[in-house]
């Protein structure tokens, strides 16, 4: 029962929320409960209830609500932008004036009138010119600030939980996405060729695959890893896929001068060079041709992917690259982890594809900053096969 009265309660509480003229008239009509209160019980001003409650809605409904909408929304909304302290203060000093001023004023003009033939136990002087008489309205405005701060606080809260929650969900989907079966299977098929030809190539393979699985399993839920395990990565993925493609593909990788101190998301880059292969080399007729290059500059890392592709109209059927899974996926991290600190260009033209990103690395220690070769082991580049070890033209992002 006390589960079903929360619930009842929760659920009610988000409906007054999600409504702002629901939540405003509560908020007055509250306000002139108040009022009607604090003129009969509290200043005893009358002892009449219908004159109480139009003295309390005449107040609310016009210096209470000027004021208050006025702190809201014109002085409010300074505080929360960069270096505009000083212009908060300057104008809450003016919005407290001229609140004391629309104060003064609507009791001379209005109620004063108003009681003129009535009795009442302060002289029309002190309704009009007392300082006290401005302490309601100080009161409501400020309880409606504070609501107003709570809100947006809250409001805030909840997006981060919910783009916590996102990336969360983005990152399941990726790791689901990155590994394809067919890669899986193709690599397995060309392990299964070259153990039945006893080929010296087999054991680099079983390597390659094995560090690639691992890297996904145990690497793949980190915050960030370094941008030389990121590299290992893409060239343990481009040497497998380039094993399957054999000599009618033509890569060109360069990523020189990586520093060894740089930090990236984990698989952020394996979805636009999976994405290069499977609409590249594995739907292009003939010669293929793709083109990576990798690069840091200060803190600003950039990749530029390029591949060929069929001519227009050569396949109808196939699906625009641009829509694919593994750049949704990418556009989605990107968007989470890497907020107005990225640019993603996608170029897709008659015969090629490209991808350019470019995104704002996190601060390197400064002992550790300076750029250092990457080095990979002799025996794992003696595992490659010999057409991913032979000389390729420079090509830089």
């Amino acid at each position: 029962m006390a589960q079903a009265h929360n619930r009842g309660l929760a659920r009610l509480l988000q409906a007054i929320d999600e409504r702002w003229w629901l939540r405003h008239g509560l908020f007055w009509l509250v306000c002139v409960a108040l009022m009607v209160l604090l003129f009969l019980r509290v200043l005893q001003s009358t002892t009449y209830p219908w004159r109480a409650l139009r003295d309390a809605v005449l107040l609310v409904s016009v210096p209470f609500m000027l004021a208050t909408y006025a702190l809201l929304y014109g002085v409010l909304p300074l505080l929360w932008r960069d270096g505009r302290r000083g212009s908060f203060l300057a104008r809450l000093a003016g919005w407290f004036a001229g609140s004391l001023a629309l104060t003064f004023a609507f009791r001379y003009w209005v109620l004063v009138p108003l009681h003129r033939n009535e009795f009442s136990p302060f002289p029309d002087g002190h309704v009009v010119f007392a300082t006290g008489a401005h302490t309601p309205l100080l009161l409501v405005a400020g309880a409606a600030a504070c609501l107003k701060v709570y809100r947006q606080w809250r409001q805030k809260e909840l997006v981060n939980l919910q783009l916590t929650q996102q990336n969360y969900q983005a990152e399941l989907q990726l790791l689901k996405a990155q590994i394809h079966p067919h890669f899986l299977f193709n690599t397995l098929n060309n392990l299964y060729a070259l153990t039945l030809r006893q080929a010296d190539e087999a054991p680099g393979v079983v390597e390659r695959l094995s560090r690639l699985l691992r890297f996904v399993v145990e690497q793949g839920t980190a915050p960030l890893v370094t941008l030389p395990e990121e590299v290992a990565l893409l060239r343990d993925y481009i040497a497998l896929e380039q094993l399957r493609y054999g000599p009618r593909l033509r890569l060109e990788f360069a990523a020189d001068n990586i520093p060894a101190t740089g930090r990236i998301a984990p698989l952020l880059l394996l979805p636009l060079v999976e994405n290069a292969f499977k609409h590249g080399s594995a739907e292009q007729l003939g010669q293929a041709h793709i083109r990576i290059g990798l690069a840091v500059a200060g803190s600003t890392f950039s990749c530029v992917i390029e591949n060929t592709k069929n001519a227009a109209g050569a396949d109808e059927a196939a699906p625009p690259p641009v829509a694919g899974i593994g750049l949704r996926n990418v556009r989605q991290r990107l968007a989470l982890l890497y907020p107005q600190r990225h640019t993603l260009e996608v170029e897709a033209r008659d015969d090629t594809f490209r991808v350019r990103l470019t995104l704002q690395l996190p601060d390197a220690p400064a002992a550790e900053a300076a750029p250092v070769p990457q080095a990979r082991p002799a025996a794992d580049r003696a595992a490659e096969p010999a057409r991913f070890q032979s000389p390729l033209p420079a090509f830089r992002p």
